[in-house]
């Protein structure tokens, strides 16, 4: 795979980004087009649906005409140099169909077969080739991909049959798997999108090069991103960064949290897929939303991409059922969603709206005498909504595609009450359904009168959840600047104390006077390697001091016997010592011993464990937890990527499980 860096633009409108001519296309050429099917044939019936306004090219030699359109026998041969190639060939055909693209001037291309790199080195060797073709010259899509669809721009530049259009929206969606971008594109749900794209094997452009599009265009408040793995993630970093400073949430689902699902994602486009815990780490370092599945992918979307967004996990909610309540209730327990109460004269403006027998709390169940009546949900809506820490107000039920007209079972007039507090608050309004079966009708009723259309309970909750910890990522970070600030020369005495790249772990000593060189205060003491020289760092020191193996090999010195604490004089050292090196020769025979870390004891502290590594996809990184025995027992560690600046450092101490010891 390649880092796609060519493609990747950090400033600019869409109009100047090269991946431009993919979601406008002006001209299209569909290379392989047949009258007899396929991919090719597939692209120009598209295209044709979506009424593209420009002129479409079917190539191939062996006809005339193809589906009404006049035809050529190659690109060099049609009047102008194309916007956007599409190529519907044979894998192995690809590569010169490409060549012949660049030299006829072609701007952007889509490779929809496979047979690259998902399929054996023949296929690698094949995507190297188309690779190096395009270089820095010629931005393509895929190959292994279905193609991308621009609401937006009216481009189907797509390889499989979908339905009509119902997408003008503010989500961005990329997908590594096609199949996963047409199944939201297909959607019920209400997901509105400005643009999909089918990322396929990334030979040349990627995922990120993709998001970066997204970032220039105005009218994209989301993206929404499927992802088997990045190949680059310090541009990933770099468009996340940004996607940050302009307020665009990415909601990524990361595929390959299993062994399994790992192996499936190599298998499928070929992607490095890295640890699942730095994915977990980087996604947090820079207000990621990472969801689990294709429905907590389209609500949260959905929610975050609407005109007004709840700027917290406050959830004012009602119902015609104490069952729904109770459910709500619970899965908002789950997701991090607060039900805040009710004020006292809340509950009785309630009471004067509601039969006798009701009980105003939140969620509120306003029985079966408010269902279909506009002002009962006009009025319970606004007064939930000036409760003090809702963020959102929803109202829960349910219309299936087999309840026939929504005007049938009074939910027209219960969206117009919910319409109508949303004019006169500035709360978000929404309506929960509790199953995941919504009828087109609703769908586009709710987005007409903007209200918010969230489907399934949990799901639902998990949006709201997401939102509320996106809201309060973005007020941690809003000062944070993810500029890092080298002090040249102090770098480069860092650089001298550090042993050479691959020797492994650093040595506790060297860890100490890496510590004192930035200011970080260190117990009194040293490395000790003779008898002699432990009791005379210990002296110094004043007494009581630990011992603490120092060997090349050993991580945890607990597990080897390599710590000795409290250790109150001279006799008690001289003892200690000679155990020590004892009991870790017995242990770790195979270690090589440096000397013993003679300090003075501190008492009364919580131990906190800093450390950090390189890792080969993310760089280097920084992990900070619990110290001492808790460090293994209870595994209470976060992660994030070096750099962090200090408002990240104080989010993962206080994203410890034991942060209130600390």
């Amino acid at each position: 795979m390649t880092t796609g860096s060519n493609w990747t633009r950090m400033s600019g409108d869409s109009a100047s980004h090269p991946l431009y001519p993919l979601f406008y296309p002006r001209s299209v050429a569909v290379v392989g087009a047949s009258p007899k099917g396929g991919y090719g044939l597939r692209v120009v019936e598209a295209l044709k649906a979506f009424r593209f306004a420009g002129p479409i090219y079917p190539i191939n030699p062996n006809y005339d005409e193809i589906a009404g359109l006049r035809a050529y026998p190659e690109i060099g041969s049609i009047p102008e140099p194309v916007d956007a190639v599409a190529i519907a060939v044979p894998s192995r055909i690809v590569p010169g169909v490409v060549r012949q693209a660049i030299e006829a001037g072609a701007k952007s291309g889509i490779a929809f077969g496979s047979g690259f790199a998902e399929a054996g080195e023949d296929g690698q060797a094949l995507q190297a080739e188309l690779r190096a073709i395009c270089g820095d010259r010629f931005p393509l899509i895929g190959p292994n991909c279905l193609g991308v669809m621009s609401y937006l721009g009216d481009a189907a530049l797509w390889s499989i049959p979908i339905g009509e259009p119902r997408h003008d929206g503010a989500v961005g969606l990329v997908a590594q798997s096609g199949n996963m971008a047409l199944t939201l594109m297909s959607s019920s749900r209400g997901l509105r999108l400005a643009h999909s794209v089918s990322a396929g094997n990334q030979a040349v452009v990627d995922v990120v090069d993709i998001m970066s599009f997204f970032l220039a265009e105005p009218n994209i408040r989301v993206i929404a991103a499927v992802i088997e793995g990045l190949s680059d993630v310090a541009r990933f970093r770099r468009v996340a960064a940004l996607a940050a400073e302009r307020d665009v949430p990415i909601v990524a689902l990361k595929l390959g949290r299993s062994e399994k699902g790992s192996q499936a994602a190599v298998a499928h486009t070929g992607s490095l897929t890295g640890s699942d815990q730095l994915y977990d780490a980087l996604f947090a370092q820079y207000g990621v939303i990472r969801v689990d599945d294709l429905e907590e992918m389209s609500e949260t979307a959905k929610l975050l991409s609407a005109a007004r967004r709840p700027a917290g996990a406050g959830l004012g909610v009602f119902a015609s059922s104490g069952g729904e309540c109770g459910l709500i209730s619970d899965m908002a327990a789950a997701s991090g969603v607060e039900l805040p109460d009710l004020l006292p004269e809340t509950r009785e403006a309630l009471l004067g709206l509601l039969p006798p027998f009701a009980n105003p709390l939140n969620p509120l169940d306003i029985t079966a005498a408010g269902w279909g009546n506009r002002d009962v949900y006009r009025e319970t809506a606004k007064l939930l909504a000036m409760t003090p820490g809702v963020n959102i107000v929803a109202c829960i039920g349910d219309t299936t595609r087999v309840s026939g007209p929504i005007s049938a079972t009074g939910w027209d007039k219960m969206i117009a009450g919910m319409a109508d507090a949303r004019e006169q608050t500035d709360i978000p309004m929404a309506i929960i359904n509790i199953l995941t079966d919504a009828s087109y009708e609703m769908t586009d009723t709710l987005a007409e009168a903007g209200v918010i259309q969230l489907i399934g309970a949990r799901t639902a909750a998990r949006a709201i959840g997401h939102a509320g910890s996106y809201a309060r990522w973005r007020e941690i970070h809003s000062a944070a600047s993810y500029a890092h600030k080298v002090d040249a020369e102090r770098r480069l005495t860092a650089l001298a104390l550090l042993p050479p790249a691959g020797s492994g772990g650093v040595s506790e000593a060297t860890s100490k006077a890496l510590l004192s060189l930035y200011g970080i205060p260190i117990p009194a003491g040293g490395l000790a390697t003779s008898l002699d020289a432990a009791l005379a760092l210990a002296n110094e020191a004043g007494y009581p001091v630990a011992l603490k193996i120092d060997a090349e090999g050993i991580h945890h010195k607990t597990e080897v016997g390599g710590v000795a604490l409290g250790i109150e004089s001279d006799d008690q050292l001289r003892a200690e010592y000679a155990a020590l090196l004892e009991r870790v020769a017995a242990r770790a025979p195979d270690a090589r011993v440096r000397g013993v870390q003679v300090e003075g004891m501190v008492a009364g502290l919580v131990e906190l464990i800093v450390g950090g590594r390189n890792d080969p996809l993310f760089g280097p990184i920084v992990v900070a937890g619990l110290g001492g025995i808790f460090a293994e027992a209870l595994q209470d560690a976060t992660t994030r990527l070096a750099p962090i600046p200090s408002a990240e450092a104080r989010s993962m101490l206080e994203g410890l499980r034991g942060a209130g010891l600390l």
